[in-house]
C-alpha cells in the first residue's frame, strides 16, 4: 500500500467530528458562528435566511438518524471582507482533509462555483484540496461581511463515519490569490521532486534489469526487474497527485490506487517466494487470499451506488485484509532474516513497507511521524535497488561462467561430432546433428574398416551441458581405440559397457553399433538404442542393456544382406519425441513414413514439429561400384 494512501484512509476510518472552522486574509472571524443542518433546501442559500435554528457547530454530533439520510448537509457562517481588498475578488477555500464531499460554494445566494459534483451526477473531490473562485462583480464588497453558505453532499461510505468538511476562507484580489496558488503548486512540486526521481530511477532500473534478464533468459532477473518495474509505481502515483498534476475524484482516486498497486503487491509475494525458495504454498496462498480481499472491498467501498451499509462494511472488511497481508508478509520476512538467514539486506528493505503501513493504520505514525514514514519508504526503496542490483550483478556473472562452460563444451562436441563425413568407396553417407541446447547429448562416429567396409556408432548420453559432453568424448575416444582391434560390433558395445560401469551419475547411455561390409552384409549389436530402417521397415534387432548398468551385460549380434541401392536409416529418439503444442508425439508412424526421405529432411520435419530433445539422423545408401 501507498505510503500517504495509508494516512488518508487512517482519516476515513476515523469516527471523530470535525468542526468547519473559518479563517481570512486580515479579519477577524471569531464573532462568526459556524452553523450546520441536515437536508438540502436552496432557500439555505440566501444571505436573509434565518439559520438561528440551526446547530452550532461547536455542537456537533453527526445524528443517528442522519445515517440514513440523503447525505445532504448545509453549513453557514459570515466572513468580513478586508476594506482594503480592491475588486476584482476571489475567494479561496481550502478543505484539508476534503477527500469525503462534494460542496457548492455560495457567497451572499450567488453559487461561485463547486468542488467536485453533487447528485446526480456525484464526483467526490479529493484534490486539489485548495480551489479559488473568481467572484462575479458585485457579489462581494469590500468591507462588507459576506454571507458564506456550503451545500455540502456526503457519498455513502462516509455518512456512517462521524466526518464532517474542515473548510478555511479568505477573500482577496484574484491576482493576489491566484498567484499565491501557482506559488504553493510550485513548492509542491519541488517537495515531491526527490520522491518522483527516486521512483522514477527504480522503474528505470526495474526496465533494465528486465532487458537484461530478458537477453539472459534467466528468471531471477526477470523476477528482480518486474519488482523494481512495478513496486514504484503506487508511490509515483501519489506523488503525482501530491504534487497537484493530477486532479482527481475520490471515485477515481481509490480504484485507481488499488488498480495501480495490484502489480507491485503480487510482486512482492513472488518476489519474496522466489528470491528466497521458499515451498511454503498455503501462506503464499493466503498472502494473495488477503491481498484479493483487500483489493475487491476497496473497489466495493468506493464505486458509486452502493447503499451505505454495503460501503462501510466494505472498507473495515478491506482494511483488516490488508492488516493481515502486511502481517504475513512481515512474518515471512522475519523467518527469512533470522530463521533462514536469507538475502538479509532485501529482507529489511521490504519489511520497511508493511511496518509502515501497520504503524500507520494503528495510528503511531501521524503527522509529525510522517516524515519519518517517507524517510523510511526512501531508504527502502534505495536498499531494495541496491540488493537487487547486487543480486543481479552477481547472477550475470555466474551465467557468464556457465556460459564459458558451455561454450567449452560446446567446442568438445564439436571435435567429437564429425562435421564432414569421410568419403567410403561403396556409399553415400549423410548427417544431420541438431541439438536442443547448446550442448546436446547425442553422438556418432564414422570409420572405414579394412575390407572396405563402413562402421558405424550413434548413440544418446542423458544430460546436457559439460558431464554430457565429458561421457560422450569417453565414448568416442573408446570407439575410436577399439576398432584397430576388433570390428565386431558385440565385442565393441560389451568394451564400451565395461569403461561406462559406474559412470552414468544416475543416467544412462544408449549406443547401437553396425558395420556393412562392401558386399552387402549388415550386422549389428544394440544398447538400447532406436533400431534403424532399411528401406522403411523397422530392422528387428535383439536390444541389450543400455551402456554402464550391467557388468555381464550381452550384446548378441544380428545379420543380414542388404540389396544394392538399399538405404539404411539411424536416429536418435529426438526424432521420436518431438512434440507438437498441444502434446501430440512424432511417433513410430510419422518417423517410419519419413525414413526413406533424406536425413535433412527428416531432421526438419522432426523440428518443425516440436523439437524437445536432441536430433540426430543418418542415412546410409548401399552403392556397390
Amino acid at each position: 500500500m501507498g505510503k500517504r494512501s495509508a494516512a488518508l484512509l487512517l482519516l476515513l476510518m476515523s469516527v471523530c467530528v470535525v468542526v468547519p472552522a473559518c479563517a481570512q486574509s486580515g479579519a477577524d472571524a471569531s464573532a462568526s458562528t459556524v452553523r450546520y443542518h441536515f437536508g438540502d433546501n436552496p432557500a439555505w442559500s440566501s444571505p436573509s435566511f434565518d439559520d438561528s435554528g440551526w446547530t452550532a457547530a461547536q455542537q456537533v454530533r453527526w445524528p443517528e438518524p442522519a445515517y440514513d439520510s440523503d447525505g445532504y448537509i448545509w453549513v453557514r457562517l459570515r466572513i468580513p471582507v478586508r476594506s482594503d481588498t480592491a475588486p476584482p475578488l476571489a475567494i479561496r477555500v481550502v478543505n484539508p482533509t476534503n477527500t469525503l464531499v462534494a460542496d457548492e460554494v455560495f457567497v451572499n445566494g450567488t453559487s461561485v462555483g463547486a468542488i467536485g459534483k453533487l447528485p446526480p451526477r456525484e464526483w467526490v473531490n479529493c484534490l486539489p484540496q485548495t480551489v479559488i473562485f473568481d467572484l462575479p462583480p458585485g457579489v462581494a464588497q469590500p468591507g462588507t461581511v459576506a454571507n458564506i453558505a456550503l451545500r455540502l453532499w456526503y457519498p455513502p461510505f462516509a455518512r456512517r463515519l462521524h466526518v464532517l468538511s474542515t473548510a478555511a476562507f479568505g477573500f482577496d484580489q484574484r491576482r493576489t490569490l491566484h498567484a499565491e496558488e501557482d506559488g504553493a503548486r510550485l513548492r509542491s512540486l519541488l517537495r515531491n521532486l526527490p520522491g518522483l526521481a527516486l521512483n522514477s530511477l527504480i522503474c528505470l532500473i526495474g526496465l533494465a534489469v528486465l532487458l537484461l534478464g530478458w537477453g539472459q533468459r534467466s528468471r531471477n532477473l526477470l523476477l528482480y526487474g518486474a519488482m523494481l518495474a512495478t513496486a514504484p509505481w503506487v508511490a509515483l502515483f501519489l506523488e503525482l497527485v501530491q504534487a497537484r498534476m493530477l486532479s482527481l475524484s475520490v471515485q477515481e482516486y481509490f480504484p485507481l490506487q488499488v488498480l495501480s498497486q495490484i502489480p507491485a503487491m503480487i510482486m512482492s509475494v513472488v518476489f519474496i517466494w522466489g528470491i528466497n525458495n521458499l515451498h511454503d504454498v498455503w501462506l503464499k496462498r493466503l498472502a494473495f487470499a488477503t491481498l484479493s480481499i483487500f483489493n475487491l472491498g476497496m473497489i466495493v467501498a468506493f464505486v458509486p451506488g452502493h447503499t451505505s451499509m454495503i460501503a462501510t462494511v466494505a472498507m473495515p472488511v478491506s482494511m483488516t485484509a490488508l492488516k493481515a497481508f502486511n502481517v504475513i508478509t512481515l512474518a515471512v520476512l522475519l523467518w527469512v532474516l533470522f530463521v533462514l538467514r536469507r538475502n538479509r539486506l532485501i529482507a529489511i528493505a521490504m519489511a520497511i513497507p508493511p511496518v509502515g503501513s501497520l504503524t500507520v493504520g494503528f495510528r503511531v505514525l501521524y503527522q509529525q511521524g510522517q516524515t519519518a514514514f517517507d524517510v523510511a519508504f526512501f531508504f527502502a526503496g534505495l536498499f531494495l535497488s541496491i540488493a537487487l542490483a547486487l543480486n543481479a550483478w552477481k547472477e550475470w556473472r555466474t551465467r557468464d561462467a556457465l556460459r564459458a562452460e558451455f561454450e567449452a563444451a560446446r567446442v568438445i562436441q564439436q571435435v567429437l561430432v564429425p562435421q564432414e563425413i569421410p568419403p567410403i568407396a561403396g556409399f553415400r553417407i549423410k548427417s544431420v546433428y541438431r541439438p536442443a541446447g547448446e550442448v546436446g547429448g547425442d553422438f556418432f562416429q564414422i570409420v572405414s574398416t579394412t575390407n572396405g567396409g563402413a562402421l558405424i556408432v550413434i548413440g544418446d548420453v542423458s544430460g546436457k551441458g559439460m558431464p554430457a559432453a565429458m561421457t560422450v568424448s569417453l565414448l568416442v575416444g573408446t570407439f575410436r581405440t577399439l576398432v584397430h582391434y576388433t570390428q565386431s560390433p558385440g565385442e565393441i558395445l560389451t568394451a564400451m559397457n565395461q569403461r561406462m560401469l559406474g559412470r552414468n551419475s544416475g543416467g544412462f547411455t544408449t549406443c547401437l553399433v553396425l558395420r556393412l561390409d562392401n558386399d552387402g552384409t549388415l550386422t549389428i549389436a544394440n544398447a538400447g538404442h532406436l533400431a534403424p530402417y532399411a528401406d522403411g521397415d523397422e530392422i528387428p534387432l535383439e536390444n541389450g542393456l543400455p551402456l554402464g548398468l550391467a557388468q555381464d551385460a550381452v550384446y548378441t549380434e544380428t545379420t543380414l544382406a542388404l540389396h544394392p541401392g538399399a538405404q539404411l536409416t539411424l536416429l536418435s529418439d529426438g526424432v521420436l519425441e518431438a512434440r507438437s503444442a498441444t502434446g501430440e508425439l512424432f511417433g513410430f508412424e510419422r518417423t517410419a513414413a519419413l525414413s526413406t526421405q533424406s536425413a535433412e529432411a527428416i531432421a526438419a520435419a522432426a523440428q518443425q514439429f516440436g523439437q524437445e530433445d536432441d536430433i540426430t539422423v543418418l542415412t546410409l545408401n548401399f552403392v556397390p561400384a
